[in-house]
């Protein structure tokens, strides 16, 4: 899908206005409501926009760690393995990666005790053969795609 002057303007709109109405971001954006309405149905039909909830602060909603978690897995177990993942609810993020290792999961945790827990639950998963974890001690920059578009 082609995204156009419009529609980054329609998405930076709705990433500076998260709470604003249609007309609101039609008026920011010197287009009319309709228009809004249409690119948005557009793109989320797409799957460009894949949801309209809030950003979230781990930290100050109670999640002081984040680590990430390089696992090595049996082979031929990728999808059994991911789903296992997914039922974790501290695993925020579980991405197919190349080098060492084949999974690189992003953690959450209440602390070290709590994140020890759930290692331990990701590598009581059959088809976890071996996990490297790094701790992430500040998180100095983030971008979220819209900025780029």
């Amino acid at each position: 899908m082609t995204i156009d002057p419009t529609d980054r303007a329609l998405l930076g709109a709705l990433r500076r206005l998260p709470r604003s109405s249609l007309t609101e971001i039609a008026s920011a954006i010197g287009v009319a409501r309709g228009t809004v309405y249409s690119r948005l149905d557009r793109l989320t039909a797409a799957g460009v926009i894949t949801g309209h909830g809030p950003d979230i602060d781990s930290k100050r909603a109670g999640f002081d760690v984040t680590a990430f978690a390089t696992l090595e897995i049996t082979q031929g177990t990728h999808d059994r393995t991911i789903e296992a993942l997914s039922d974790i609810p501290e695993v925020l993020e579980i991405h197919t990666v190349t080098g060492i290792g084949d999974l690189l999961c992003k953690v959450v945790a209440r602390s070290n005790d709590d994140l020890h827990d759930i290692l331990l639950r990701m590598t009581s998963v059959p088809s976890v053969r071996r996990c490297q974890t790094q701790l992430a001690l500040q998180t100095n920059h983030r971008r979220h795609l819209a900025e780029l578009l």
